[in-house]
């Protein structure tokens, strides 16, 4: 009875299990359906949702200004240039004006006192006694040789009127041997009236060619003679240059800063006397980073665009060997004063970068040591007495001007984060731009147009960013 009973269950379920299967297949069909009609809506309130937790930034625009800016660095006073004086003639020294002291001050002297042996800026006086014995001997050598040669201008125009008269009686001799030859043809004369004749037309001509052989002999000796005392004009030209430099001058205006000679010594060729400081116009030596080299040849090459420097190629190559000549303004603090010189960039000090400061030395030449503007709180002023000259080893600041020649960013302070970074804001999502700042003096910094991705327009974040990536989706707000 069990059995049937189980039996019969067992075909119930069956029964129940064939009848429910499509039953639960429909429902999860229906299910799945709704789920997938639901989801169409899901981007829409995934989106609101982002919005609602991209971070809030704020913006600023990106503004492009060829206002330019000014490149300051640091510098060291230098001499120009160094003059070292040395005898170029030996003896002993008879005076030298106020010793020739360090630190005394000379001037150049002019070429009329010089040639007049003026005293007024001598400088060192040599014991010139044997200098001028010297140039006399030779002068009365001089004098010799040309007494020689008028002798010899002398002998040679006699010997021309004995030349002349040998001839005379050579052709009168030759005209007496024509006239015996006929005769002797017609037997008139005898054969030794011939040869007597024969032989004075010999004698004659034997007197010419020994006159003619001595006026060859004069002419040769006056052109030996005058090579003699052309070379006894040198010798004297020479202890004449001698002489004059036993007189030494200052060839510039400066300072003595070395002396080597003293009163009543003995110098001998070579030997140092004094080293003089020029002191007409000073330089200054700077270190450029090459950043700030770039500037200034771009400044250079924007400034000469469409001259024919920039067209010649050959220019072009030799561009990058020479500094712009661009004025600057020194300038040096003291006392609450500030003394402001005129320079202009000069040259590079060498070739290349200083291996330990990777920097490149340059030089700044400055025409004139006296400062052309005095500065108190600011203020200009021309009351102040005693301003100092720019002077060997002071430390100065100087400022180029790179003015409207140079197309640049300008960007707020707060948007340049470590390592020269920004954030710029485009489609809502933000993006990284490295950028090189040229000048940082004002609250707006100023950053090279092309070195980067960055464009004017480009809205770059200012506010602070906890966690900041590429791409990532961000709210803007503007500052202004």
């Amino acid at each position: 009875m069990s059995e049937f009973k189980n039996q019969k269950s067992g075909s119930f379920y069956k029964k129940l299990k064939h009848f429910m299967l499509p039953i639960i297949i429909l429902v999860a069909g229906g299910g799945s359906l709704v789920v997938l009609m639901a989801m169409k809506k899901e981007p829409e309130q995934s989106q609101k949702l982002l919005d609602q937790v991209a971070p809030l930034v704020l913006t600023q625009p990106v503004v492009s200004t060829d206002a330019g800016f000014t490149v300051t660095v640091d510098g060291t006073v230098v001499p120009s240039r160094e003059v070292k004086l040395a005898a170029e003639v030996a003896g002993r020294v008879l005076l030298t004006r106020d010793g020739c002291k360090v630190g005394n001050l000379v001037r150049k002297a002019t070429d009329q006192e010089r040639a007049a042996s003026g005293t007024e800026n001598l400088l060192i006086q040599i014991d010139p006694e044997n200098y001028e014995l010297e140039v006399k001997r030779l002068t009365q050598e001089h004098a010799q040789a040309q007494d020689v040669i008028d002798e010899l201008e002398v002998e040679i125009d006699n010997s021309k009127a004995m030349i002349d008269l040998a001839h005379e009686e050579v052709n009168l001799q030759k005209t007496h041997l024509n006239r015996v030859e006929k005769l002797r043809a017609r037997n008139v004369v005898s054969d030794t009236e011939y040869e007597e004749a024969k032989r004075s037309e010999l004698a004659a001509r034997n007197a010419l060619q020994k006159l003619t052989n001595e006026a060859d002999l004069l002419r040769s000796k006056r052109q030996r003679m005058m090579h003699a005392r052309d070379l006894v004009g040198v010798q004297l030209s020479r202890a004449r240059l001698d002489l004059s430099r036993t007189r030494i001058y200052s060839p510039i205006n400066g300072v003595i800063v070395e002396d080597s000679v003293e009163q009543d010594g003995y110098v001998k060729v070579g030997d140092p006397l004094v080293t003089i400081e020029d002191t007409s116009a000073v330089e200054v030596s700077i270190d450029l980073r090459m950043e700030e080299l770039s500037l200034l040849w771009q400044h250079a090459a924007q400034a000469a665009r469409g001259t024919r420097a920039t067209a010649n190629p050959s220019n072009r190559h030799d561009l990058g060997y020479q500094l712009p000549q661009l004025p600057v303004k020194v300038s040096y603090e003291l006392g609450g004063r500030k003394f402001v010189w005129d320079g202009e960039l000069s040259r590079f000090d060498g070739i290349g970068l200083d291996e330990k400061t990777r920097t490149v030395p340059c030089r700044i030449i400055v025409s004139d040591p006296r400062p052309s503007a005095i500065l108190v709180n600011g203020q200009p002023t021309s009351q102040i007495v005693g301003a100092p000259p720019l002077t060997r080893g002071m430390f100065v600041v100087i400022d180029i001007p790179l003015k409207g020649d140079v197309s640049l960013l300008q960007l707020p302070e707060m948007a340049i984060r470590p390592g020269n970074l920004v954030w710029v804001v485009r489609d809502g999502k933000l993006h990284s731009e490295t950028v090189r700042v040229v000048d940082m003096s004002g609250d707006q910094l100023l950053v090279e147009q092309g070195a980067s991705g960055l464009k004017p327009g480009d809205r770059v974040v200012v506010s602070p960013l906890s966690t900041a990536d590429e791409g990532m989706l961000v709210s803007e707000g503007d500052t202004e």
